[in-house]
């Protein structure tokens, strides 16, 4: 007799029940997640960077092996040196920003238009472009007695104690009107104005200077002539 002969028909309903539900449910649901789940991707990223890897590592085990007892003595030296050159980069210093040099002031002389100009209110250059443009030309006394007449209004208390006050002043030079005072002065102007600053004064302290064959105020005929230079009047 077998084991299910002996339970009535109820019974094997309630174990077949039983089987189903403790065996064949289970199994089936294991081989449903394993069809139905895909199998797990190796990442393609790891794998792109590990082929390189072993790529790049062929060619010097390729030329390890050509290069034989000589490469390898060649290899270990190289290893010091590079270990000494890690450890000077390590020990030097951090590089230190250099230091910008410092503008110069300008020199004396100099023309300034925004200010620092010379204390005595000469300024050298102003001086010697105001003289090329009125004087270029004339001889070196009469460049110089055009810069003496600008030097001798400074010092007057009738005009501004200082010359870029008098060559700017509306009006009084015809050579600023026109432009022609920021022409390149050469070097007799310069030469003109540094001997008019140190004292020569051709004039006779002139205070005015004109050209007869081109001045048209009668007023400048009024005054006293100090000297006569070249092509200009020199007056008070």
């Amino acid at each position: 007799m077998t084991f299910l002969s002996l339970i009535n028909p109820e019974q094997k309903r309630w174990l077949a029940l039983f089987t189903l539900l403790c065996w064949v449910i289970p199994f089936f649901s294991v081989m449903s997640f394993l069809v139905l789940v895909p199998a797990p991707v190796p990442n393609r990223l790891e794998q792109g960077q590990t082929v390189p890897e072993r790529t790049a590592a062929k060619p010097g085990a390729a030329s390890g092996l050509k290069a034989g007892a000589g490469s390898g003595a060649v290899a270990e030296a190289a290893e010091p040196a590079a270990e000494t050159e890690h450890q000077q980069m390590a020990a030097a210093p951090p590089a230190v920003p250099q230091e910008q040099p410092k503008s110069e002031a300008p020199a004396a002389g100099k023309a300034q238009p925004n200010g620092g100009r010379p204390a005595d209110g000469i300024d050298l250059d102003l001086l010697a472009r105001v003289i090329y443009a009125e004087a270029r030309g004339e001889p070196l006394e009469g460049q110089v007695a055009v810069g003496a007449v600008l030097i001798n209004r400074v010092r007057n208390p009738r005009f501004p104690n200082d010359l870029w006050s008098i060559v700017f002043k509306k009006g009084e030079f015809c050579t600023v009107r026109d432009g022609q005072v920021w022409l390149q002065p050469n070097a007799t102007a310069y030469r003109a104005a540094r001997l008019a600053k140190a004292g020569w004064d051709p004039t006779n302290g002139a205070l005015y200077f004109y050209n007869p064959s081109k001045t048209t105020s009668k007023w400048i005929w009024s005054r006293t002539v100090t000297a006569r230079i070249g092509r200009h009047v020199f007056a008070v």
